[in-house]
């Protein structure tokens, strides 16, 4: 049997995890400002728009949704209590899109007045992400038999084969990968992959950067075992699901990450996930995919992250930059730190 070679593997490791998380790698440009030769950046439109036009009843029910999700008009939270001086929780988005350039002047003001900086991801260690994937919750290949290719059909393995070539991957070997892995390795557009290889900054590594350059510590609220962890504790068929649904949505991968910035930008954070799983049922697939992305994928880590942030918190002064998924909802941080004995007052 065709077995993935250590290099490709690897490589194909680095580029989803600079992907997903946006954060620093070996030859990844840290300021944020155009060069030559910068692929172009992605042109999504906005489908949530469009749905109100369309489907007006279909549109109903997402806000409905949205706008019962607790917490989710900010993105920038202060964090006080307990005597300490206060923190702020800031949500991101993953994106080199310019628009997130322009941070507003509550956010300016306070990374300035920030003595820490605490992301995500720290900076990645060498030898890392190869630790990373020892033991994992799940593997990451199948060992024997078909894999992907008894539970995919022709069509959407050959697709998936096409995607992964373009990423490194051989598509005699694609079969091999457990469906989170092969999800995980096309989760961003190609036009984000392409720019964030040419050294386009994301919005987390431009303030890790900015940090850095005034000299405060920047720190890491998880691991990428953590995260990996999350992804692969799924079961197969929730996994299957997902990775169903992504490859038919490949083709609007510009589009639903349009759909992404423009509700950020209109700091709707909670239209997200209900629009998803709406775009998602009337394309024909069980919605209960994105339940499980947001149980698994978002609302597990913030538990882990609300742990790793409130020895911080604790210290005062402490700037966190998290995605913005992760702010939202009875189960989002917002929430979870007010459980804890803070209060959490939204900024912008």
């Amino acid at each position: 049997m065709r077995r993935i070679s250590l290099a490709a593997f690897f490589s194909l490791l680095v580029l989803t995890l600079a992907s997903m998380q946006g954060k620093a790698q070996s030859g990844i440009a840290q300021s944020g400002k155009a060069q030559s030769g910068i692929p172009q950046a992605c042109k999504g439109r906005d489908l949530f728009g469009q749905l109100k036009k369309s489907d007006p009843a279909a549109f109903a029910a997402v806000r409905a949704a949205a706008d019962a999700t607790v917490n989710a008009r900010a993105v920038l939270w202060r964090i006080e209590g307990q005597g300490q001086p206060a923190s702020f929780l800031f949500g991101t988005v993953h994106s080199t899109d310019k628009r997130l350039r322009r941070l507003s002047p509550a956010v300016r003001s306070a990374l300035k007045g920030a003595r820490k900086v605490a992301l995500e991801l720290a900076e990645l260690a060498p030898g890392e992400a190869t630790q990373a994937t020892k033991n994992l919750a799940g593997p990451l290949t199948y060992d024997g038999g078909n894999g992907l290719a008894d539970k995919l059909s022709d069509a959407e393995l050959k697709k998936l084969r096409a995607t992964l070539e373009k990423r490194g991957i051989s598509p005699g070997v694609v079969h091999l990968l457990r469906p989170w892995f092969a999800w995980f390795s096309f989760l961003s557009p190609e036009c984000e992959r392409r720019r964030a290889a040419a050294g386009v900054a994301f919005l987390d590594q431009r303030i890790g950067a900015n940090a850095k350059k005034r000299g405060l510590p920047v720190v890491g609220l998880e691991t990428i075992r953590g995260q990996l962890d999350a992804l692969a504790g799924m079961s197969e068929a929730d996994q299957l699901g997902l990775l169903r649904a992504s490859l038919a949505f490949l083709d609007k991968q510009e589009d639903l990450l349009e759909v992404l910035m423009q509700r950020y930008l209109a700091r709707d954070i909670g239209a997200i996930m209900p629009f998803s799983a709406k775009f998602a049922e009337k394309a024909g697939f069980d919605p209960a995919v994105y339940a499980v992305f947001e149980r698994h994928v978002v609302e597990n880590r913030n538990l882990a992250m609300r742990d790793a942030a409130l020895p911080l918190i604790k210290e005062g002064g402490v700037f966190i930059a998290v995605g913005a998924l992760h702010l939202p909802g009875k189960a989002g941080l917002v929430e979870l730190l007010r459980l804890a004995g803070y209060t959490l007052t939204a900024v912008d």
